[in-house]
């Protein structure tokens, strides 16, 4: 279960990455153009989303193993919101 949290946050991350770029933002949430505090702001909470999902593996999982988990969940986690994107672009 907490594997499952972990990629949430991974994702949710990662989303917030893409919310902070042009392009992606017009082509998932079709808004205002973003501010830069907005951007600042994007990129503090996807850091934080990053590290919490980084350290809830750790956790679970242990060091050694944690860390390859995560990897791996990082990984689909970017993949998903690549898509995300591809399937929201008009």
């Amino acid at each position: 279960m907490i594997t499952i949290v972990s990629f949430l946050l991974a994702v949710s991350g990662f989303f917030f990455i893409a919310l902070s770029q042009k392009r992606p933002r017009t082509s998932l949430v079709k808004g205002a153009p973003v501010t830069r505090m907005q951007v600042n702001v994007y990129r503090a909470l996807a850091s934080l989303l990053l590290g919490i999902s980084f350290f809830l593996a750790i956790g679970y999982e242990g060091l050694s193993f944690g860390i390859i988990v995560w990897g791996t969940m990082v990984s689909i986690a970017a993949l998903v919101v690549t898509f995300m994107i591809t399937i929201a672009r008009p």
